[in-house]
């Protein structure tokens, strides 16, 4: 009788011990899973939701999620229209950013570089307002290159150009956001 319940007991914590060994092991790959996720994932799993990023220490954009690329994010306003076109090297803190993720293998990453949403803007003709590290300019993009792009300056806010526009040359290096109005 006194064995069998020693037998119980070793029984016990060896099951004790799997349990925990089991639960240490899981925690860690988790932690493992979480390292290997990048900022394009986190935005990913926030398609559709709301999000405040800030670009800088005056700068912040709003929105909704509407789709991630290769080096970029756009947010949508009001009605589901495009809003900001913003590079993730630009993003320096995030509002509303759920922690569920959407991995590469899990979601499809849009096939439009930075470059390429750029020139739909461009063709677009719309009003926007270029924030860079040096400041921020108001005109219509004009053309986009493989690292610049140029803007056709508006500087009286006016929707076609007046005495005293200029054609502005954009690193995309420096770029923060493009917001449109």
């Amino acid at each position: 009788m006194r064995f069998e319940r020693i037998f119980d007991d070793l029984e016990g914590q060896f099951a004790h011990h799997r349990q925990e060994e089991v639960r240490a092991v899981s925690e860690e790959l988790t932690r493992a899973e979480q390292a290997q996720l990048t900022l394009a994932d986190r935005l990913r799993g926030a398609k559709d939701q709301r999000v405040t990023l800030h670009l800088g220490p005056a700068l912040r954009v709003a929105g909704t999620v509407q789709d991630v690329g290769a080096g970029w994010v756009s947010l949508a306003g009001e009605g589901g229209r495009l809003r900001a076109v913003t590079p993730l090297a630009a993003i320096a803190l995030m509002e509303g950013l759920p922690s569920r993720a959407r991995p590469m293998g899990d979601a499809v990453l849009s096939p439009l570089g930075l470059g390429s949403i750029l020139r739909e803007i461009a063709r677009d003709r719309s009003v926007v307002r270029v924030e860079t590290a040096a400041g921020g300019v108001i005109g219509r993009i004009a053309a986009v290159g493989a690292d610049t792009l140029d803007v056709r300056t508006l500087p009286t806010g006016e929707p076609t150009p007046v005495p005293g526009s200029a054609r502005i040359t954009v690193s995309t290096a420096a770029l923060l956001a493009v917001l449109l109005n």
